[in-house]
């Protein structure tokens, strides 16, 4: 099982168009071979003093994979390639974070 969390910050004024371009990204990546979880997140405060502090313009994608193979070629696909496109200039910064199971 191979686990994404891709952190995102949003440019100033880019949020609503960048959300609804995952919203229809969305149902084809589910549809991919593979992929049992893809979803878009938006932070909020829990008040816990170990929290990282909330922002308004991060979105986090929270993906889970099946197989290494399976994640490798919903990279190629050409959905993704034109997903990541259209939305590169409206975020700022990315993280991808990739983990598998501890035990």
């Amino acid at each position: 099982m191979i686990y994404l969390v891709v952190t995102m910050d949003i440019k100033e004024g880019k949020m609503d168009e960048f959300l609804a371009a995952c919203q229809r990204i969305r149902p084809q990546v589910l549809a991919e071979q593979g992929c049992l979880m893809y979803d878009f997140t938006r932070d909020i405060s829990i008040g816990s003093p170990v929290q990282e502090p909330a922002t308004d313009n991060r979105v986090t994608l929270l993906e889970k994979w099946a197989s290494r193979e399976d994640l490798d070629q919903h990279s190629v696909s050409n959905h993704m390639r034109e997903f990541v496109a259209q939305v590169a200039s409206m975020r700022e910064r990315v993280v991808i974070r990739s983990t598998t199971e501890a035990f």
